[in-house]
């Protein structure tokens, strides 16, 4: 008995022009570019159907049939940079010929046809190089190996210029950087300050010019040896970095153990404790972790955070007069990134600590000339949230 094939009710099909439409699979973040009379072959599907009258309508149709696989690893050249939908024009001389089992397996692997009811939703690598499944952290490290490129240099180079003085032309700089600027003139002015995963030194610079004094931590003696070469004693006096272990703050250096912070901030960083899979260190010792962080915080200072927004992997679509977006997840994720507010709350009141406020930075007006579509989005929907927690 031939198998039924059936439609995934979560794929979008989206005119492109140029007879040509875009097949978008939600839930899998899949992308095929496809001539248009693919539509009559998937029709058929929308209600199940045997393989040999899809296959039969596939072979009538071929000659006009047309495939490429637009596929990207959303956020790695770019983390704001949303390749779900980023190109939006395609040659139709780009696409290819395919048999119709060619056809099927990548309608399949794309999640756009199941060969079940209901179709079932299987997310996880089935193969170490298979590149567009697994949480976030699995597919940085798959995309890794295929541009032979280290996660930790990925993660430094997407979002600082080459030098590491400065942040690239991306929201990071219209975003965070804008907002973090405004917020250490306004709220660092005669306070010791702590960051935790500092890396380069980048933002803990910018502390030490609105603090009484700056120190950045961070496990990577690499990172540590970096900001202190582009940190000279005689610019930054109020400024050290050191190589430090917020898990055990007697490892290495063991300057912690005796400093105490009116303020401690971790920047992109704080979600870490959230995922078993890409740090499981931090994940198994996030107790130890908040008990560290608290006994570096004096009675009255802050623990600031600030992280990626529940929106960041959202894919936009619209247009830049009125973007919306696509939820494929909040509770129950599977790219792991983002924890909930409900788990950032409850962790932080779990570890001694209660929320002031929440701030969801904006962006700056000017990256409308750089990415109207991506200022758009983002004006709309935040890309970071910001936490303030004091002492319960």
């Amino acid at each position: 008995m031939p198998d039924n094939l059936y439609a995934n009710p979560n794929c979008l099909c989206l005119p492109l022009g140029k007879g040509l439409v875009r097949l978008f699979q939600a839930s899998y973040r899949r992308n095929v570019v496809s001539t248009l009379p693919v539509l009559e072959v998937l029709d058929l599907t929308h209600d199940g159907a045997r393989e040999d009258d899809v296959h039969a309508r596939y072979e009538k149709l071929k000659s006009q049939l047309r495939f490429l696989d637009a596929t990207e690893f959303t956020l790695w050249d770019c983390a704001y940079n949303n390749s779900d939908f980023f190109a939006s024009q395609f040659d139709p001389d780009d696409l290819e010929e395919l048999s119709f089992e060619d056809f099927l397996e990548l309608m399949i692997d794309c999640g756009i046809i199941s060969r079940e009811w209901p179709p079932v939703f299987a997310y996880e690598k089935r193969s170490f190089g298979d590149r567009f499944r697994g949480t976030f952290f699995e597919q940085v490290g798959t995309e890794g190996l295929y541009r032979r490129t280290q996660p930790t240099a990925w993660w430094t180079a997407q979002k600082f210029t080459e030098d590491l003085f400065g942040i690239k032309e991306t929201p990071y700089k219209y975003i965070e950087e804008r907002f973090l600027d405004r917020y250490f003139q306004e709220n660092l002015k005669g306070l010791e300050v702590l960051e935790i995963g500092c890396g380069t030194g980048y933002f803990t610079r910018k502390i030490a010019r609105a603090a009484r004094r700056a120190v950045g931590m961070d496990y990577n003696p690499d990172y540590v040896r970096a900001a202190r070469e582009t940190s000279p004693p005689d610019e930054y006096p109020n400024l050290a970095f050191h190589v430090g272990d917020i898990i055990d703050l007697s490892a290495n250096e063991g300057v912690f153990q005796k400093m105490r912070f009116d303020r401690i901030i971790l920047i992109d960083t704080f979600l870490f404790l959230f995922d078993k899979t890409y740090q499981p260190a931090l994940w198994e010792h996030r107790h130890e972790i908040m008990r560290n962080i608290l006994q570096l915080l004096r009675d009255d200072g802050l623990l600031l955070i600030l992280d990626p927004h529940p929106f960041w992997l959202t894919p936009w679509l619209g247009g830049d007069d009125q973007p919306f977006g696509i939820l494929t997840e909040y509770r129950r994720r599977h790219l792991k990134v983002i924890p909930t507010i409900e788990e950032m709350t409850c962790f932080l009141a779990e570890g001694g600590l209660r929320i002031r406020r929440i701030l969801e930075p904006d962006i700056d007006a000017a990256y409308r000339a750089v990415n109207p579509s991506a200022h758009a989005f983002m004006q709309q929907f935040p890309q970071w949230w910001f936490f303030e927690a004091e002492k319960a």
